[in-house]
């Protein structure tokens, strides 16, 4: 009798660790999915929130370009890198004078530079970074565009992506020729925008996500971005 009720307690215990194992395995798997969604939607969004700032389907005459244009990866590879930008200014914003000639002095300095990497918190950006630059080069032609083709593309982008966002400043000279200026300005912020994309995307080859070489390229970009603000300012004054 009491080998019958021992039989049935192991029975009854190996049944109920089972229902417990199979539903932690459920939990587990849709806690993963779960998870796997999120993470699918917002790089999605992110996709979409890029796109929107162009609003258009590419339609060049040339195939290649259209084709690389009209990518997921493009698109990914833009949020990138303006999302790179966009986290080098604001934090270089932040420093002094001093600081800043400091750091662009250390540039080609990797000590230094790692340093600045993990004070700025910018390990995750410049992975990002690495990965769109990936995706663009190994699952579009991108790399059968010729130089003059590359630019084009983004050059192209850049013009899009600034008509999108134009808002003319509205300052007490408004409506005496500042329109020029703000004309000038905008060409320049396109110049800039072409060369440091074209410059992320064919430099920086093989050096891994936290090679300063992107951060290089964030530092021009922001340098011409704030030489172009330097001559708004200066057209407006010599109106």
């Amino acid at each position: 009798m009491k080998s019958e009720n021992k039989k049935q307690s192991s029975i009854y215990v190996i049944t109920l660790f089972g229902i417990l194992l199979t539903a932690f395995f459920m939990y587990s798997c849709s806690t993963d999915e779960y998870n796997y969604t999120n993470e699918t939607a917002t790089e999605v969004n992110s996709i979409a929130k890029t796109r929107s700032l162009v609003s258009q389907t590419w339609n060049t005459g040339n195939v290649l370009i259209d084709s690389v244009a009209n990518s997921d990866e493009f698109y990914e590879f833009e949020r990138c890198s303006e999302q790179l930008a966009d986290k080098f200014s604001a934090y270089t914003s932040k420093l002094s004078d001093e600081e800043y000639d400091k750091l662009m002095e250390k540039l080609n300095d990797d000590e230094y530079m790692e340093d600045f990497i993990k004070k700025a918190n910018l390990e995750e950006v410049l992975r990002q970074m690495d990965e769109a630059k990936k995706g663009l080069l190994e699952h579009t032609v991108f790399l059968r565009l010729s130089e003059e083709e590359r630019l084009l593309l983004f050059r192209q982008f850049a013009e899009s992506r600034e008509l999108a966002k134009r808002k003319i400043l509205k300052t007490r000279k408004e409506g005496n020729g500042n329109s020029k200026c703000e004309e000038l300005r905008q060409a320049a912020y396109e110049q800039a925008k072409t060369e440091y994309d074209n410059a992320i995307a064919t430099n920086c080859k093989g050096m891994g996500p936290l090679s300063p070489c992107y951060l290089k390229e964030a530092a021009v970009y922001k340098a011409n971005i704030r030489i172009a603000n330097k001559d708004y300012e200066n057209c407006i004054n010599n109106q």
